[in-house]
């Protein structure tokens, strides 16, 4: 999918999982701009590699999610249920070249501090049931190395954010 695409400004097929992603969100978001919708895409993308990193996406997690999303400015109730609709589905499986747009796509709209705050919520939802899996824990590590989160602020966020689950 190329920038005008994105742009929703010429119909794409060679992303067909982030196609129907961004139809999907556009149906539940449809006062939201596209650099919104492109935006919780990728959002969606990078929490479905972590939701299911360690084969399944939990009640809890989905109850963590919805609490993190409701405190995001830019995201209605229905995007919020989207998103959780999505993932609760089966993962779906985007290409090299999808992941790969997400990642290039997320640090042009982001800067180094938005992005470890993007970090920051994939981590919560991973530590939502308590304990960060070898598997969760390797993805996460995985995105912030394409994101270019460094690795120390990473463990930094992860130790603060286990530290805060008392039950972890």
């Amino acid at each position: 999918m190329g920038l005008l695409s994105w742009l929703g400004l010429q119909r794409g097929d060679a992303y067909p999982n982030l196609d129907a992603l961004m139809k999907e969100l556009r149906r539940a978001m449809p006062d939201d701009e596209s650099v919104v919708i492109r935006y919780m895409a990728i959002v969606v993308v990078l929490l479905g590699k972590v939701a299911w990193a360690d084969g399944r996406f939990s009640e809890k997690e989905e109850a963590s999610l919805r609490g993190l999303l409701a405190h995001v400015d830019r995201i209605a109730p229905s995007g919020v249920e989207a998103v959780c609709a999505v993932l609760r589905g089966t993962p779906t499986k985007m290409s090299a070249e999808e992941n790969e747009l997400c990642f290039r796509e997320l640090k042009s709209l982001c800067d180094a501090r938005e992005r470890l705050e993007v970090m920051r919520l994939l981590i919560r939802l991973a530590a939502a049931d308590g304990v960060l899996s070898d598997s969760e824990h390797a993805e996460l590590d995985a995105i912030a190395e394409e994101l270019g989160v460094p690795e120390a602020e990473l463990l930094s966020v992860e130790k603060e954010i286990v530290a805060s689950h008392p039950e972890g």
